[in-house]
């Protein structure tokens, strides 16, 4: 992590571009991470996510708590370390306001899962079964992550109406869901493909925390198309 944080401050030039990649590195060790034990045993990831979550509310009640206490000591670690990823949505954050990038990517993991536990389906050839735990890992860490990958780096034609996003990146974050999807020999790639079209429009049009409003459309267009 300390090589990272070096290499994002190391061309001031391209710190925002550096900020971005940073990010998508821990979506892909969220990808690393969460899959396995999401495929092993469900129910322990279920309370893992719960309990990630937890403690990192309690973390950024005590950086916020503590920074107003005369910038103590334990807010500014955290901050200093926090200044180096931060984005336009936590801007706030570097001045002891509230961080939520980090949680919402765990939570939006966790949501898929979560509402699969819910419903409860035992159907191995349900959508609900095969892709719902999955949805989460699959648009934050693969899909958003190599759109946004793609975007810096080839995109050259944005989105009508003033989109930061490209339409290369869109592609890519189509494509990389999708081409998974085939390799892991998913049985219904029409209704799967139609699901990830409309999630990567979305992605190209929201204003909104990618990490909260791409699993909860993807999660809630699976139930849709799975009833």
């Amino acid at each position: 992590t300390m090589k990272l944080c070096k290499w994002v401050e190391a061309d001031e030039a391209m710190k925002k571009r550096r900020v971005v990649l940073a990010r998508k590195f821990f979506h892909f060790v969220a990808v690393i991470l969460f899959t396995p034990i999401t495929w092993i045993d469900s129910d322990m990831m279920a309370l893992s996510y719960a309990v990630a979550t937890t403690l990192l509310m309690i973390l950024e009640i005590v950086r916020c708590y503590s920074f107003g206490e005369e910038h103590g000591s334990i807010s500014l670690s955290l901050n200093s370390f926090y200044k180096i990823f931060l984005d336009e949505k936590d801007s706030l954050a570097a001045d002891g306001g509230l961080a939520i990038t980090h949680i919402t990517l765990i939570v939006g993991c966790a949501m898929p899962l979560w509402v699969t536990q819910i419903v409860n389906v035992t159907d191995e050839s349900n959508l609900l079964v095969h892709l719902l735990p999955f949805v989460g890992v699959l648009v934050l860490g693969i899909g958003d992550s190599a759109g946004a990958i793609a975007g810096i780096k080839f995109g050259s034609h944005p989105w009508p109406g003033g989109s930061s996003r490209t339409l290369e990146g869109s592609l890519c974050m189509f494509v990389s869901m999708f081409a998974l999807l085939c390799l892991i020999g998913f049985d219904d790639l029409f209704k799967g493909g139609i699901i990830l079209a409309i999630v990567t429009l979305l992605e190209a049009s929201t204003s909104q925390i990618d990490n909260l409003c791409l699993p909860l459309a993807g999660t809630s267009l699976v139930v849709l198309f799975a009833a």
